[in-house]
């Protein structure tokens, strides 16, 4: 099976995405990340690891925003349907050239039309412009969905990076490189010498 490529655009005409403007946009992203969190909370395993660390971590990101995830090295990208915010993906530096993609979260109403594998996609993107050479990702075994978009989007299972709070997370990695860099503009290929 051949590794599945991001949507183009125009597959969803009524669907954008950009990046945040934290002066405008911070509400969204704090509403997005306390559903993100609300559904952690509610397919946590109750008999399992604790969880609640997670949480509390969650709980302090939401608190510091935008933290991690501005500039100059985090990224927030909203989906938008006709206009109305339905999605979000965010990226944040986890050590130097090597980014984490966090807090991927779909409305339940929006979801099965890929807008994670497009979010991811352009987070990717993203990525590469901000100069990261790897990006990380962790999820629930239970999230059964991102794991296989993650896999058709090239990531590879790794150890685990962190001391994850629930048992069973999965880890995974995935080579962004370096963004291609355009000629300067004016520059000429060769120099003549003048008399």
């Amino acid at each position: 099976m051949g590794v599945r490529r991001p949507s183009k655009p125009d597959n969803y005409p009524d669907t954008t995405l950009r990046s945040v403007d934290w002066t405008k946009d911070i509400e969204n992203v704090r509403r997005y990340f306390q559903e993100y969190r609300q559904w952690i909370a509610d397919h946590r395993d109750p008999t399992g690891s604790d969880s609640s660390v997670g949480l509390d971590s969650i709980d302090q990101q939401i608190a510091a925003l935008p933290g991690a995830y501005g500039p100059p090295q985090g990224e927030v990208i909203l989906a938008f349907m006709k206009g109305v915010p339905v999605a979000c993906d965010a990226l944040r530096e986890l050590e130097p050239m090597v980014g984490e993609i966090k807090r991927l979260y779909i409305r339940p109403d929006h979801r099965g039309v890929e807008f994670g594998l497009r979010l991811t996609g352009a987070v990717l993107s993203r990525a590469r412009e901000l100069g990261y050479d790897r990006v990380r990702v962790d999820t629930l075994s239970t999230m059964t969905a991102a794991i296989q978009f993650y896999k058709e989007l090239g990531f590879k299972p790794i150890p685990a990076y962190w001391p994850h709070p629930v048992r069973g997370a999965l880890f995974f990695e995935l080579r962004v490189g370096k963004p291609k860099r355009s000629p300067r503009r004016g520059a000429s290929k060769s120099k003549k010498s003048g008399k």
